[in-house]
C-alpha cells in the first residue's frame, strides 16, 4: 500500500531488523498512511534484500547483523551499524531531502547518524526506547558499569536528546527520568509501547480461537491448567520465578503447565531449575515459534504471566507483551512495578511482588479457582487497554510529525 505523496519524505534509522521489528514498522506505515515517503534503515539478515520497498517503505538494509555475544562485540556491531548508517542516510538526504530523520534507541549516540541532515535542514527525532544508563546497571550489577561509566552514559543520553528537535519515549515515568537528568520537558512526546491493532487484533484470529475452546473443553476435562509467555529469556524477565511458583502451585492444581516461547541466555538456567525441582513435565520451552503458533498458546493460557524482577531499569517502563496479552483479551498476573502500577489499577491485573515466587503461587492459585473472577478482570483490562491501543497513541505520533512538517 502505498501512502499519497505531499508531506515529503522521512528516515527512521534502527539497529534491528525490518519488517521483524514490529515497532518500527507500526511507525514507518503509520507515517507512510498519513501521507510521508518513508525510509528505513536498518540490519540486514542472512537472505535478505540489501534494498527493497515492504508495502510502500523502502528498506535499506546495511551489512551488519546482530549477534549475543560480550561488551566488545556489541561495541564493534553498534559502531559498526553507527558509521554504515551515517553514511547511507547522507547519501539518501543529498537525493531526497528529508524532512525529518528520526533515530531509534539503542545505542542513545545512534542519534548523531544525523547529523549531515541536520546540518542541512532536516529535523530530527529521537525515539528513546530504553533508559540506557539504568539498563546496564540491570544487566551488569556491581561491577565496572558503575560510578563514571554511567555518568558517562547519562551524558552521552543528555547530549543526544539536546542534539534532537523532539523526542519521543514509552512512559511517563521514563519522560520523568530523563527531565530529573536536564533534559527540556517541552522537547519530549509519550507514545505507549502498543502492538499494532492491526496485528493483535483478537477479531483477526477467530479459526484459532475456535479450535481453542474444543482443545481447552479436552483440558478442562484433564485439569490442565496452563501458564504462558513469551520473548527474550533473560534472568531479569523472572522465568526462575515462575518455574518456583509452578513447583509451590503443584499440589494445589496438579494440572499446572508452564509454557514459555522465544530464545535468551537464561533459557538453559530456566529448564536446568525445573530439573531440580522435579518440574521437567510441568515446563516446556516451546523454542522461537511461528507467530501464529505463538498466538495460539496465547489464546490458550489460563493466565499470561509478566514476571519481570525490580531493578533500576523496569521501574520506568513496560514490557510490550503485557499490552500483547491485553489485546487478546487474556488474564495476566504481573509484577507490582511503579511504571506498570501506573498505568493499570488493581482491578486489571493480578499483581505480585516482584521476585516472590510464594506471592506469584498465590495469585496463581486464585486464577485457577476463579475463572469468573478472571472473566471480570479481562474485561476490565480490555476497557483499560482500549485507551492506550496503536489506533490512539498513533495520534500522538503522527503530531509530532505534523508539527515538524509545519
Amino acid at each position: 500500500m502505498s501512502a499519497p505523496a505531499g508531506r515529503g519524505a522521512v528516515a527512521i534509522v534502527r539497529h534491528s531488523y525490518y519488517p521483524e521489528e514490529l515497532n518500527v514498522k507500526r511507525e514507518a506505515e503509520a507515517l507512510r498512511d498519513a501521507g510521508f515517503a518513508v525510509h528505513v534503515i536498518c540490519l540486514r539478515g542472512r537472505g535478505e534484500a540489501g534494498c527493497e520497498e515492504v508495502e510502500g517503505v523502502r528498506v535499506y538494509r546495511l551489512p551488519v547483523g546482530h549477534q549475543r555475544g560480550s561488551i566488545l562485540r556489541y561495541l564493534w556491531e553498534y559502531n559498526a551499524f553507527f558509521v554504515l548508517a551515517s553514511l547511507k542516510l547522507a547519501r539518501l538526504h543529498r537525493r531526497r531531502r528529508f524532512v525529518a530523520v528520526q533515530v531509534n534507541t539503542m545505542p542513545d549516540y545512534l542519534v548523531y547518524t544525523a547529523l549531515y541532515p541536520k546540518m542541512t535542514g532536516a529535523r530530527v527525532v529521537l525515539h528513546l526506547h530504553e533508559p540506557i544508563p539504568e539498563l546496564f546497571r540491570t544487566m551488569y550489577p556491581g561491577r565496572w558499569f558503575t560510578g563514571a561509566f554511567i555518568r558517562l552514559l547519562t551524558a552521552v543520553e543528555q547530549g543526544a536528546i539536546r542534539f534532537a528537535d523532539r523526542a519521543l519515549t514509552v512512559t511517563d515515568q521514563m519522560r520523568d527520568n530523563y527531565v530529573r537528568r536536564g533534559a527540556d520537558p517541552s522537547k519530549f512526546t509519550v507514545v505507549v509501547n502498543v502492538p499494532d491493532d492491526r496485528t493483535f487484533r483478537i477479531e483477526r484470529y477467530q479459526p484459532i480461537i475456535d479450535r481453542a475452546r474444543a482443545l481447552k473443553a479436552e483440558e478442562r476435562a484433564r485439569g490442565v491448567f496452563r501458564v504462558v509467555t513469551h520473548g527474550a529469556i533473560e534472568e531479569r524477565y523472572g522465568y526462575d520465578t515462575i518455574v518456583k511458583a509452578v513447583g509451590l502451585v503443584l499440589p494445589d492444581v496438579p494440572g499446572i503447565e508452564f509454557r514459555f516461547m522465544g530464545s535468551g541466555d537464561f533459557r538453559d538456567g530456566v529448564l536446568a531449575l525445573a530439573e531440580t525441582l522435579g518440574l521437567t513435565d510441568h515446563v516446556k520451552h516451546l523454542g522461537f515459534v511461528p507467530f501464529e503458533t505463538m498466538i495460539e498458546e496465547i489464546v490458550m493460557a489460563h493466565v499470561c504471566v509478566v514476571a519481570v524482577k525490580e531493578s533500576p531499569y523496569s521501574v520506568l517502563v513496560h514490557t510490550n507483551k503485557m499490552y500483547e496479552y491485553m489485546a487478546m483479551q487474556r488474564p495476566v498476573v504481573a509484577s507490582r512495578l511503579g511504571s506498570v502500577a501506573a498505568y493499570a489499577p488493581d482491578d486489571t491485573l493480578l499483581y505480585f511482588e516482584p521476585g516472590n515466587a510464594d506471592d506469584l503461587a498465590e495469585r496463581l492459585r486464585w486464577a485457577a479457582a476463579h475463572p469468573d473472577g478472571l472473566a471480570a478482570q479481562v474485561a476490565r483490562a480490555t476497557q483499560l487497554y482500549d485507551r492506550y491501543r496503536w489506533d490512539r497513541e498513533k495520534e500522538s505520533y503522527l503530531r509530532v510529525y505534523r508539527d515538524l512538517a509545519g
